[in-house]
């Protein structure tokens, strides 16, 4: 039988009346959070049990409450990955981003982020204090095949999206963190996110939040923090593919086009010098014959004054500096060469270079050896 607004008072009334002053107060304070939930759309899944008692009514108000604070969370998360979303960053620096929003969603205290390496190394990409404060001396790369460690585990199941550590002991003593140091830091809890570009494919980065207390990641439901891990992949690593594919298609580009500039440019340095070179040897052989006039010329001073000039003009028409700069020329086509090459190696991992004015730039290698090698 449906109640009406008025039963519905008098059995919470009645309810309240057994509670003591302490307990009544901490059930009608949960009343507007759990209006505020009802208001908003959210539909409890509460079986069709009466309520016995007060305890019964806290509880079931402090679940529809939770629900409430963990929506408005989850929007207010979402749209700040969202705005950060359309920058095309490289994957570390849209790590760091993200975490930069997760540590304040979680109400955590340190955030530290891990990306992949091509032999399954998780180094430490950037970690940060909520306040500021100094980190601690974190190990800086844990290996994959360490299985013991709850957070490799995850990223060798293919299908965890997050995981939570409350004991962050070593793992020697039983515990589940690498070594004692974020323990004897003050942290007690981890929630880690793993995040892979795709579900079939290795994880490339680890988001680890760490709060100093005791089961502070409980708080959240097991559904809400998978809410959010298929969230926070989905954004960062849709972020991260398409930072790639665009890097990659403008590598891409620029090898195409570019390389076919510096071939011209290369091959017109190459036909100079060829030009440089004949130019020289005409100017040696003029100089010869300057040489050869002034001896036959020796009883005729007024034109052997005329062919002296000639040789000391050509004297002065030294090549070497020309020869040189078209040398440069041509060391420079080589080294944009490399440069190129390095671009599109860098879509796969690119890093970042601060640029004059602030300017955030890709750091590209110049690496000689390489192009020796290939030579």
């Amino acid at each position: 039988m449906q109640k009406n607004t008025e039963t519905v008072k008098e059995e919470i009334i009645h309810l309240l009346a057994r509670a003591s002053p302490q307990n009544r107060k901490a059930v009608i304070d949960l009343f507007p959070a759990a209006k505020s939930a009802l208001d908003s759309g959210y539909v409890p899944h509460v079986r069709k049990v009466p309520l016995h008692s007060w305890r019964c009514l806290l509880t079931l108000l402090a679940n529809i409450a939770a629900m409430q604070t963990e929506a408005d969370v989850f929007l207010r998360m979402s749209n700040e990955l969202i705005a950060i979303a359309d920058r095309l960053v490289p994957p570390a620096e849209a790590l760091r981003q993200s975490a930069e929003i997760l540590i304040h969603s979680f109400h955590a205290d340190l955030y530290v982020c891990r990306m992949r390496d091509k032999k399954g190394n998780w180094h430490v990409t950037s970690s940060s204090r909520i306040d500021g404060g100094p980190i601690p001396m974190v190990a800086h790369s844990i290996e994959e095949s360490l299985l013991r460690h709850p957070v490799m585990r995850a990223v060798n199941s293919r299908h965890d999206l997050y995981i939570v550590s409350n004991d962050l002991h070593a793992i020697e003593r039983g515990g589940e963190s690498f070594d004692c140091t974020n323990y004897r830091a003050g942290y007690r809890s981890r929630l880690c996110f793993v995040l892979r570009e795709r579900s079939d494919e290795k994880p490339f980065g680890l988001v680890m939040l760490y709060t100093r207390t005791e089961y502070g990641f409980e708080q959240f439901d097991e559904k809400y923090l998978a809410r959010c891990s298929r969230l926070i992949n989905l954004a960062v690593s849709r972020r991260v593919a398409l930072a790639r594919d665009t890097l990659e298609k403008a590598a891409g580009a620029m090898a195409h086009y570019g390389n076919n500039a510096l071939n011209t440019m290369r091959i017109q340095a190459e036909y100079c010098g060829e030009i440089v070179e004949d130019i020289d040897e005409n100017r040696t052989k003029a100089m010869r014959l300057c040489s050869q006039l002034i001896y036959a010329l020796e009883n005729d001073p007024s034109n052997a004054r005329l062919a002296e000039e000639i040789q000391d003009a050509l004297e002065m028409t030294d090549l070497t500096e020309l020869a040189g700069h078209l040398g440069g020329i041509l060391n420079g086509t080589k080294r944009m060469t490399r440069i190129i090459k390095s671009l599109r190696k860098s879509a796969e991992r690119p890093r970042l270079l601060k640029y004059v004015r602030g300017i955030d730039v890709l750091k590209l290698e110049d690496d000689r050896a390489e192009d020796e090698q290939g030579q």
